[in-house]
């Protein structure tokens, strides 16, 4: 994140930090609407344009909170591979019998 400007690490609790925060996320705004439009303008390229901008500023969302990133999405990955085996309903992914949801709190 360093190459990138950022700061590196900051005290959660600060108000500089908060205030860094919050405008974290209106990018992750921002780039959401962004990610809107190109879905509906149908342009391939520019939906993943967009969507790799919306994980680009999360990410920074998350970096300045203090998370480390890979380690919680090794997490989440690990806990929606434990809903299988899993069923649909109304077109949504049913959590199978297995499922153990992520532990985060710690990060």
């Amino acid at each position: 994140m360093n190459q990138a400007g950022q700061v590196q690490s900051v005290n959660v609790t600060s108000e500089a930090s908060n205030d860094l925060q919050k405008f974290q996320l209106d990018l992750v705004n921002e780039e959401f609407n962004e990610l809107l439009d190109a879905f509906w303008e149908e342009e391939r390229a520019h939906i993943i344009k967009e969507s790799l901008d919306l994980i680009w500023v999360t990410y920074g969302l998350l970096h300045l909170m203090g998370v480390d990133v890979d380690e919680a999405f090794g997490r989440l990955y690990a806990s929606n591979q434990s809903k299988l085996p899993f069923t649909y309903k109304n077109g949504k992914v049913q959590k199978g019998p297995n499922y153990v949801p992520p532990f985060l709190k710690d990060l």
